[in-house]
């Protein structure tokens, strides 16, 4: 995919002319991104869980925690080596991220409250704007806005995708939970191939490798 600079300007050419959603194809990329690393994912994904269950402090790292899992993911593709403590790069973006999960908790809440639709739509809509907060260093609104009209284009193909990844991290909860070690980071770096697949990651003023599954 061609990228560019200005994500706006991308998100508005998604929005004017579409896209395809290849649900198989980000699976498949997020197992490879899994794979390169599979050490550290699954020692992260256990200190995430662990810290993602502290009463209300879990609620403020949440969203920055999961962004590690995106940096590490684009730190692979790019061809970098990458330590354990790389993952908490996404406490760089920590207002942002919390003040998105705040806002967007509040509006999806208020969504469900209307008949329950809106709020399932969001759900899906708002799911790219962490990556317009850390890829594109976009503010909190325009993230959000943008997120919600690009997912607009193709709304139930992104939703179907969302139901996949719930869907898969269901079947890692039958074994006890342990299955969640390797499909929470499958999830998110399937996530990650969606958005560099659909928008994508810049990356014109890197010398990196193209990129690879590992399949």
């Amino acid at each position: 995919m061609e990228l560019i600079n200005d994500y706006s300007a991308k998100a508005k050419q998604l929005i004017d002319t579409g896209y395809k959603v290849k649900i198989e194809s980000y699976l498949s990329k997020g197992f490879g991104i899994f794979r390169m690393r599979m050490d550290l994912f699954l020692i992260y994904t256990i200190i995430v869980v662990c810290l993602i269950s502290i009463p209300f402090g879990g609620f403020l790292v949440a969203l920055p925690l999961i962004a590690g899992f995106y940096l590490a993911a684009d730190y692979l593709v790019n061809g970098k080596i990458i330590r354990l403590e790389d993952m908490f790069d996404g406490f760089k973006h920590f207002l942002n991220l919390f003040l998105f999960t705040l806002l967007s908790s509040i509006l999806i809440f208020l969504g469900f409250l209307a008949l329950i639709l809106p709020g399932i739509y969001l759900i899906a809509g708002y799911v790219f704007a962490p990556f317009f907060i850390i890829f594109g260093r976009m503010d909190l609104w325009d993230a959000m806005e943008i997120s919600r009209k690009v997912v607009h284009k193709e709304w139930f193909s992104i939703f179907i995708f969302i139901l996949v990844l719930g869907l898969l991290n269901f079947v890692g909860m039958l074994a006890l939970g342990v299955g969640l070690l390797f499909t929470i980071p499958i999830s998110y770096c399937a996530m990650y191939a969606a958005f560099d697949d659909i928008v994508g990651i810049n990356r014109q003023e890197t010398q990196n490798p193209p990129f690879k599954t590992g399949l």
